[in-house]
């Protein structure tokens, strides 16, 4: 990294929370660029990986957006959609269903 390129600590990069930052703190994750040369998938992966009901959608999501530099809620619905699937948090079946009245 150059003198001149700056370094943006976890807690202040968007999406990013109290809990979430003590979380990712917990696994050893401090700046937003190591959430990107890891990947949101695998940064999920290793929170998820601390305890059982760690794997919520909302944190893989949030720093997805995170690394987009973007609320979550700003990325399109397929591809929250896809990133759901590729990590078993929702099935693709589920995807092309007719919504319920």
């Amino acid at each position: 990294m150059s003198s001149t390129e700056t370094v943006t600590p976890i807690q202040n990069a968007v999406n990013i929370g109290p809990v979430l930052t003590q979380r990712l703190r917990d696994v050893g994750v401090t700046t937003l660029d190591e959430v990107r040369e890891r990947g949101a998938i695998e940064v999920w992966q290793l929170i998820a990986d601390t305890a059982e009901g760690n794997e919520c959608a909302h944190m893989l999501l949030a720093l997805e957006g995170a690394l987009r530099g973007q609320r979550w809620t700003s990325i399109p619905r397929s591809e929250r959609d896809a990133l759901l699937v590729e990590v078993g948090l929702k099935d693709a079946s589920e995807l092309n269903a007719p919504k319920k009245r």
